[in-house]
């Protein structure tokens, strides 16, 4: 009966088992999961970041009578995210339950694991059900705002460069800890005026025009260096073969219904 039972389920049996199976599969189940919750929890996180007006890089999907807040009308509120946040915290706290029902099973006999069971289990299963859900609209729909992206990377990526020109700057036989300090307190003047509502970082500027740094590089190549169409390396490259390997996978699934991804 157990082999017929097992083949219709296509699992596996426990080659020892009492009235119940091993409880800690309960605790196995409930850590993958709160790792696909923590997972997507983190593209959540993030994704709650970079909507922030202050960032505005991308967005949630945002119906056209969607209402953001009760208070104040012009907002977007990435409620999915929130959403898929606050039920990935609760999924992550349900292992430890399991564990102590798989630890304090008391010679296999004990059954104080049953009434906590009934709730756990299914309510782990239905929280992680919808945090899919909410994933997929997000990802349906996401919305990615160059123009914004632009702005952030004109007005802060430069700050970045800087790594890129120190680098260059040592291989050209400059004093590290000399230039480094060249750096810091332009980047402190930049930094400022930055803060200050200017509408553009002046330091490659401010960089291109030293005397110490212009030892070693023209103007030309230090304002080259802050071009930051060359701080990305292949990570482009990574994250579209990345892509494709999701989207495989995910088409491998039966029933699965595509969800087209941007970019």
């Amino acid at each position: 009966m157990e082999s017929r039972i097992m083949a219709e389920l296509d699992l596996p049996a426990f080659p020892v088992a009492t009235q119940v199976y091993p409880r800690k599969q309960d605790w196995l189940v409930l850590n993958a999961l709160a790792g696909l919750s923590g997972s997507l929890y983190k593209f959540a996180f993030d994704l709650r970041l970079l909507q922030a007006p202050s960032l505005g890089e991308w967005s949630e999907p945002f119906g056209a009578r969607q209402v953001g807040s009760s208070a104040m009308p012009f907002k977007r509120n990435p409620v999915q995210s929130e959403n898929i946040d606050s039920l990935a915290r609760y999924v992550a706290t349900l292992p430890r339950v399991a564990w102590d029902n798989a630890a304090h099973s008391l010679l296999e006999r004990t059954l104080d694991d049953s009434g906590n069971r009934r709730e756990v289990l299914p309510s782990a299963f239905l929280a992680v059900d919808e945090i899919l859900g909410a994933a997929r609209r997000i990802l349906g729909g996401l919305q990615i705002y160059e123009g914004a992206i632009a702005r952030n990377l004109a007005m802060y990526g430069d700050f970045a460069a800087t790594e890129r020109l120190l680098m260059v700057l040592v291989s050209k036989g400059a004093n590290r800890q000399e230039m480094h300090e060249v750096i810091r307190a332009h980047s402190m003047v930049a930094w400022r005026a930055v803060q200050g509502g200017e509408h553009h970082n002046p330091l490659p500027q401010l960089l291109s025009r030293d005397g110490e740094v212009r030892k070693f590089l023209s103007e030309v190549e230090i304002l080259a260096l802050f071009d930051v169409r060359e701080h990305v390396g292949d990570a482009p490259d990574r994250a579209r073969k990345m892509a494709q390997r999701v989207r495989s996978e995910l088409d491998r699934v039966e029933g699965y219904h595509h969800v087209s991804l941007p970019g």
